[in-house]
């Protein structure tokens, strides 16, 4: 029984690794936007958010080996698990993606999106910051997690009215403006990506609630 104990926690230390460094990679992206708005992008920090990215696919690596060296500790399907580890790498690739896309952003933004750009960021952390921990959950508290999906579904109906803000300001711009317009509007659009991304992967959650309902 230790020694199942033992591996279990092997495995979920493991895995917290990889979703620590996943968090991390969406954190500094937020600060790196937020730079954005108020003028003052900071590339290096840039390049920390490619690192976090790099990170993660190290962490997540051993992840999947410790996951089916010692598959038979944990309770779900191994299977699964996989398939979770791939749905959360795509968001640390696309912290990695709009990262990089900052790095060659030649223009300042547009004052009069600001504002909603900042709650979109702020929304995209917030998301994945709750998916994280509704991972976690999922580990001893079917019932708060599943609860969380519904928190990470209204953060996206909010996301979604900021996007479409945003959008309807800078499509008014001048044609002159057309590279600056669809350089930011790919800003905003991949933001929104991420928290829908977020959103779902806590259904796919939700689907394994329903799938070992005995937590």
């Amino acid at each position: 029984m230790k020694l199942k104990q033992d591996k279990k926690n092997k495995l979920l230390n493991t895995a917290k690794e990889f979703y620590t460094e996943v968090l991390k990679g969406s954190h500094l992206l937020h600060d790196c936007i937020n730079d954005l708005i108020d003028g003052k992008l900071n590339k290096n920090k840039l390049e920390e958010v490619v690192q976090s990215e790099h990170n993660a696919d190290i962490a997540k690596e051993n992840y999947i080996n410790s996951l089916y060296s010692d598959k038979r500790a944990l309770p779900f399907l191994v299977e699964d698990r996989y398939r979770l580890i791939k749905y959360i790498d795509i968001i640390s690739d696309n912290s990695e993606e709009l990262a990089r896309s900052l790095k060659v952003y030649p223009f300042d933004l547009y004052d009069d999106i600001k504002e909603d750009l900042k709650l979109l960021n702020d929304i995209c952390e917030e998301t994945i910051k709750n998916l994280i921990e509704m991972i976690r959950l999922m580990e001893t508290d079917f019932k708060t997690a599943y609860q969380m999906s519904f928190d990470i579904e209204t953060l996206k109906r909010r996301a979604r009215e900021s996007k479409f803000n945003i959008l309807e300001v800078i499509y008014q711009k001048s044609e002159e403006k057309s590279l600056q317009v669809y350089l930011t509007s790919k800003i905003c659009i991949k933001l929104f990506d991420m928290i829908v991304r977020a959103e779902e992967i806590s259904d796919f959650l939700r689907s394994l609630i329903i799938k070992y309902p005995s937590k």
